[in-house]
């Protein structure tokens, strides 16, 4: 008890009351179907009369129907927080899952040679391209530059990083290009 009467209450503290005595007991069995842990069943609940509070209008107070939607939406917005979490953990584990020690040291050798021998425009525009797979539009966009600019950037920085890594010429150097080209990314369009 807080010490305030009734009488001292306002109107729309008086109003939420009201909404919170007679409805708290259904919108808690209905996410009780739906969710499991009580715990996140408390949290929904919670969530759910806050947003009351906030959207409260005492000339239209707001109805059981309205409460079960945004605990609905509550539940779906968990939901996919925990679906993106698993996706987040599954590309961890694909992407740290234990390599080869040859292709940790070409990946080391690589990186240490994109920091070593490119301009930091050229880094920007190579990790861009290749590690965030962006095509060369949506760099020439973000950038605020002409595709045809992205594109020569790129063609320096893998000659740049053709004679860093000690791919010059041969057979070992045409079949490094091939695999450098293969693992470019491949144009997209923006729409």
């Amino acid at each position: 008890m807080n010490g305030r009467s009734d009488a001292g209450r306002s109107p729309r503290e008086a109003v939420f009351k009201e909404i919170y005595d007679t409805l708290w007991a259904p919108l808690q069995r209905h996410v009780e179907c739906v969710v499991d842990d009580d715990s996140a069943v408390a949290e929904i609940v919670s969530d759910v009369f806050l947003l009351a509070w906030r959207k409260l209008d005492t000339a239209k107070p707001l109805g059981l129907i309205w409460l079960i939607r945004a605990a609905d939406n509550k539940i779906k917005d968990r939901e996919r927080r925990s679906r993106a979490r698993a996706r987040a953990m599954d590309t961890v584990h694909t992407v740290y899952a234990a390599p080869s020690d040859d292709d940790m040291l070409d990946t080391l050798a690589v990186r240490h040679a994109v920091e070593v021998a490119l301009t930091q425009r050229e880094r920007r525009i190579v990790k861009l391209a290749y590690w965030d797979q962006l095509s060369a539009g949506e760099i020439a966009e973000l950038l605020r530059c002409s595709q045809a600019s992205v594109w020569k950037t790129l063609s320096r920085a893998r000659k740049k990083l053709e004679v860093e890594l000690g791919l010059g010429t041969g057979e070992a150097a045409a079949e490094a290009r091939r695999a450098v080209e293969a693992a470019r990314p491949a144009p997209r369009t923006t729409g």
